[in-house]
């Protein structure tokens, strides 16, 4: 059974969801359906890309993905199909796919007059029956359009001597992931002494493996599961105690 999840800012306790949900039961029945994260902040296509990098590796080839944030088709035009790692993404012309990890190795226009229809109700009137267009006919038919709208993604400061990173995502436990990669600070870091520098009066001088390797309340910075540098408050909301919210910068010294 193929798989098709959902990323919006919808809010998890819209009543469009449960419609959703109920005309997804009703049109695709031989699909599952994931809603993985409904309540993105409003209208943050970053944070959309960063969920939808984050999972990506999890699921099947084949597996259909519908990002329902900054949907208004009115403004964007004809909403995209995009193909990545064997995946299909829907949304709209926005600038998401530019900010995937990986580029897509396709992607083409919806040519049905669904995203005319759709408007400001992208979710149910276009992106559904994209999505089942994709289950039954695949990309039968489909031509590469790349009229696409481009966005920067952003990339930390590396020099001999100093990481300059940006919090790209803060979680629902207040922890500020960084853009900052493992493999990138290990290239530069070798045999150096390292310090992180979070304000006036607040440094880490380590990373350590998990967040328990801390006492309650202390600061904490550690890898995410896709290997990003995270600061964090053992039982405390870094993003507000500390100032991180996205956006924010983060300094490694290296000595």
């Amino acid at each position: 059974m193929s798989t098709v999840s959902l990323i919006s800012d919808i809010g998890s306790e819209s009543h469009e969801l449960a419609r959703f949900r109920m005309r997804f039961k009703r049109e695709l029945p031989d699909l599952a359906l994931e809603c993985i994260k409904t309540d993105v902040q409003r209208g943050s296509i970053s944070d959309a890309a960063f969920v939808l990098d984050a999972l990506l590796p999890e699921f099947p080839a084949g597996s259909i993905h519908i990002i329902d944030v900054e949907s208004d088709l009115h403004r964007f035009g004809p909403a995209l199909f995009g193909k990545v790692k064997d995946q299909w993404v829907i949304c709209a012309n926005n600038g998401l796919l530019s900010l995937l990890e990986e580029a897509p190795e396709f992607i083409a226009a919806e040519q049905n007059g669904w995203s005319k229809e759709g408007g400001v109700n992208a979710l149910l009137r276009t992106f559904l029956p994209m999505a089942k267009q994709l289950s039954e006919q695949g990309d039968k038919g489909m031509k590469s359009f790349t009229e696409i709208q481009e966005k920067a993604r952003l990339q930390p400061v590396i020099t001999d001597n100093e990481v300059r990173a940006t919090v790209i995502y803060n979680d629902h436990f207040g922890n500020a992931i960084t853009n900052l990669k493992k493999e990138d600070l290990d290239q530069v870091a070798k045999g150096k002494r390292m310090a992180i520098i979070l304000g006036r009066h607040d440094r880490l001088t380590r990373i350590s493996q998990f967040f328990g390797e801390a006492e309650e309340g202390d600061v904490v910075a550690t890898w995410t599961e896709d290997n990003y540098l995270q600061i964090g408050i053992y039982h405390g909301d870094a993003a507000r105690l500390l100032g991180l919210a996205k956006g924010k910068m983060i300094t490694v010294e290296l000595v």
